[in-house]
């Protein structure tokens, strides 16, 4: 209807940016409804052909789906299990990621309970350039709504971070003198120098994840946020931990169930990510 922003496409209510309008006599349409309505009902007739920029420095992601298994996760009242959206969310983040050209590592592709440590280990381990991990939110107060992304909080210690990689792991520095010195203490201010790069990279990450669900969803977005969580405590990589909606809120977990609603979250994060690689890319070449 002109002057609306509410959508229904089979049963399903969907909210645009824009309402719909008069022009010079004519009922126009925003853009957004062609994303949102028109490109899902026919996708497969008429194709989009994605471009994408080459991610020069980010060649490993590991994508966390959290929960799974015994751990369901946070549940909605209509029964929808935070597992199960963590987990097709990553999965459509994955593909998109692989499509780029970009090797992913999953710490579970399938409904299997990976504990927070293994989690951290197969981050670390895989040597990645990034660590996604994808969650659900809830909360008492069930109008709350919208989606958040953490990085490391500032509160956690560099320093006690630094002293335990020095002591337990290896510094991945190619053709370094100080990745073999034998001083701990040397170690450990290394190690304390990548953790606060890897924090500001963090918050880089977060933002342009933030920024690209702001430009492509009407979901409200409630900003970044430093958290002490225990994966982004272990990541020795840039890592940000997303919430991508409270299943505790009715409209949102009607939301979340949505299959096309999933994918368009999974494409935002990847364009975030896109994003970010092609910033950082850029703020490289300009040092040299």
């Amino acid at each position: 209807m002109v002057g609306q922003r509410l959508v229904v496409v089979d049963g399903m209510s969907q909210y645009l940016k824009h309402p719909v309008d008069i022009y010079q006599g004519t009922v126009v349409l925003p853009f957004k409804f062609k994303e949102q309505v028109l490109d899902s009902l026919f996708k497969e007739r008429y194709p989009e052909r994605k471009i994408t920029l080459p991610l020069t420095r980010i060649k490993r992601i590991v994508v966390d789906a959290g929960h799974g298994g015994k751990d369901p996760g946070t549940i909605g009242k209509r029964g929808l299990r935070e597992k199960d959206v963590n987990l097709d969310i990553a999965k459509r983040l994955s593909k998109l990621l692989r499509a780029d050209g970009v090797d992913v590592v999953m710490t579970r592709s399938s409904d299997n309970f990976i504990s927070l440590e293994r989690r951290v280990d197969i981050a670390n381990n895989s040597k990645a350039d990034l660590f996604i991990s994808i969650h659900s939110n809830a909360n008492r107060v069930r109008s709350l709504n919208g989606l958040e992304v953490y990085y490391i909080s500032p509160n956690v210690s560099d320093s006690k971070r630094a002293l335990y990689c020095a002591q337990n792991a290896a510094l991945n520095l190619d053709k370094s003198y100080f990745a073999f010195s034998p001083s701990l203490n040397l170690k450990a201010t290394l190690w304390d120098m990548i953790h606060t790069s890897n924090r500001a990279e963090s918050v880089r990450l977060a933002r342009n994840v933030c920024s690209a669900i702001d430009n492509n969803l009407n979901t409200k977005v409630l900003g970044i946020k430093g958290a002490p969580f225990y994966v982004l405590k272990g990541a020795q990589m840039p890592a940000v931990l997303i919430e991508t909606g409270f299943l505790s809120n009715f409209q949102e977990e009607r939301m979340m169930k949505n299959t096309y609603y999933r994918q368009q979250i999974a494409e935002s994060i990847e364009q975030g990510i896109l994003k970010y690689a092609r910033d950082l890319t850029l703020l490289e070449a300009a040092r040299q």
